[in-house]
Formats: C-alpha cells, sequence, structure tokens
C-alpha cells in the first residue's frame, strides 16, 4: 500500500516537471497564529505575501481570520469531518497593459508597446493600479487516516467582492513615423463580484520518528458563475517541518496551470511559519 502511493505521487510530479520548467517563478510567504478554543474547535489569523514574474514584482498581500469546527471523529481517530468559515482582505497590485486602439488583440504585458508594429495602429497605455477584495469562504474537509498516510479531500465555497479602482490611460496615436502620447485620461474598473468552487485531495505521510511530514495536494477551480467551468488548477508538494508543538514551518514547490484574474500562472516557492498557543 505504502509502495504503491509513493510510487504514484513520483510519477504524478515526473510528468509535471517539463511543463513547470517553462513557467516564470514566484515567492508564497505566510506567518500565522492558531489558537485552540475548545476540543475540536480553532481559530486562526494569517497574513500572506505574493510575489511574481521570477521574484520582480509584488502581486499581493492578505490578511485573513478562519474559524475550524470538527463535525465527527470515529472512535479510532482514522476518520474525521470538520467545517471551517473564514474571511480574507487582500490589496492586489495589477501590472500595465497595452492594447490597440479599435482592436480587442490584447498586447502581451511583458513587451514595450513600441516594439509592436502591426499596420501602424494606435493604443493605449492602462497604467497600473491596485485594488482591494474581500472574500468570504465556507468549506468542509474529511480526513481519513490509513497507517501514517493521512487521505483529505475537501471542498470550499469562495465568494470574492472586489471594490472600484481607478488608472490612468496614455493615449498614443502613430504620426510622423512614431507613436507620441497626445493624452492622459482617467480609467477604472467597477465593482464586481465573483463566486469560485474550489475542490481538493491531499495526501500527507507522517514519517515516524521524525519532525518532516511530506504532503502532495491537487486543486481544481471552478467557476460558479459560468456553468461551474474549470478555471484553473494547482498541484502543491512539500513538507511540514514541527519543531515542537507550539512552532511549526511549511516549505512547498506549488505549480499552476492558468493565469487569471486573481494570480499569474508559474510556479511558486511556498515558505510559511505557524504558531499554536
Amino acid at each position: 500500500m505504502k509502495r504503491s502511493i509513493i510510487t504514484t505521487l513520483l510519477c504524478t510530479a515526473t510528468l509535471f516537471m517539463p511543463v513547470m520548467a517553462q513557467t516564470t517563478w514566484g515567492l508564497r510567504g505566510s506567518i500565522g497564529l492558531e489558537k485552540k478554543i475548545t476540543k475540536g474547535f480553532d481559530a486562526a489569523i494569517e497574513a500572506k505575501y505574493h510575489q511574481t514574474d521570477n521574484f520582480s514584482k509584488t502581486d499581493r498581500w492578505s490578511v485573513g481570520v478562519s474559524l475550524d469546527k470538527r463535525l465527527y471523529r470515529n472512535f479510532a481517530k482514522t476518520f474525521s469531518v470538520k467545517a471551517s468559515v473564514g474571511y480574507k482582505y487582500l490589496t492586489v497590485y495589477n501590472d500595465w497593459s497595452t492594447k490597440y486602439k479599435g482592436d480587442e488583440t490584447n498586447i502581451p504585458d511583458d513587451m514595450e508597446p513600441q516594439y509592436y508594429i502591426n499596420g501602424l495602429h494606435n493604443f493605449n497605455l492602462n497604467n497600473s493600479y491596485t485594488d482591494h477584495r474581500h472574500r468570504a469562504t465556507a468549506a468542509v474537509q474529511a480526513a481519513l487516516q490509513i497507517s501514517n498516510f493521512k487521505l483529505t479531500w475537501r471542498e470550499a465555497y469562495q465568494y470574492t467582492y472586489t471594490d472600484s479602482a481607478q488608472y490612468s490611460k496614455d493615449k498614443y496615436r502613430y504620426k510622423n513615423n512614431a507613436w507620441k502620447p497626445v493624452e492622459t485620461v482617467m480609467d477604472g474598473k467597477s465593482p464586481s463580484c465573483k463566486q469560485i468552487l474550489r475542490s481538493r485531495i491531499g495526501l500527507d505521510y507522517d514519517i515516524p520518528g521524525s519532525r518532516f511530514e511530506p504532503f502532495m495536494t491537487y486543486e481544481l477551480f471552478s467557476n460558479i458563475d459560468d456553468n461551474f467551468k474549470i478555471q484553473k488548477s494547482r498541484i502543491t508538494a512539500g513538507t511540514d517541518f514541527n519543531l515542537n508543538k507550539k512552532h511549526s514551518f511549511e516549505l512547498a514547490y506549488l505549480w499552476q496551470n492558468n493565469n487569471d484574474e486573481d494570480e499569474p500562472a508559474g510556479s511558486y516557492i511556498c515558505i510559511g511559519y505557524k504558531f499554536k498557543f
């Protein structure tokens, strides 16, 4: 049983390696506090910071609170179900982008607009801006212990409200064999909301006599507002290190396959610290 599970994990990681090697890199750091309120009922607060574009740009930072309540656990303590609710406040940094005037073709954000000569089209440069988001979550997770392995399955509902945001738009027009800025105006985005179903399966292994606990998870993001269309997927592999009962650390690799308005695709190094009291 153990050998089969480990072989499956290694094969899965091998299949993803060629794709991972072609992506850009980023950092996801977190620090959290967890407090046991009563038996089976915990509260937590966590702050996160994300970098993208090969560690060169800040993508976001956030702070959130959550409550976890165990709903069921069998007598042998090998199967349990818990529910959780949470709230998170996010500040997201949006990079500049360019768009041809009268053309729906978007220019890639990593290229300077003056390098594009396509029928001498005019274009607008949307400058970078920051938006603020409020996110509420509700989740149910089941966990099954098999020897030193723990299998988990989580379904989470995620609702995100994004405040309105404004940014300046520079209008460039092609004249006399050159693009020249002719006007700067204010533009913006209206408030919006988004509903996502997050489905995650995970596997943890408690190494006997060790403080390390390796894990792997696979998660799908389905857009509820678009008939549950799968928006992106995410695979994470790493280890927890329990220094003692109060202090624990996490080091992991995360790969996301698609871009969306939440975050760019790519490879991420995840580093975390948690204090329990």
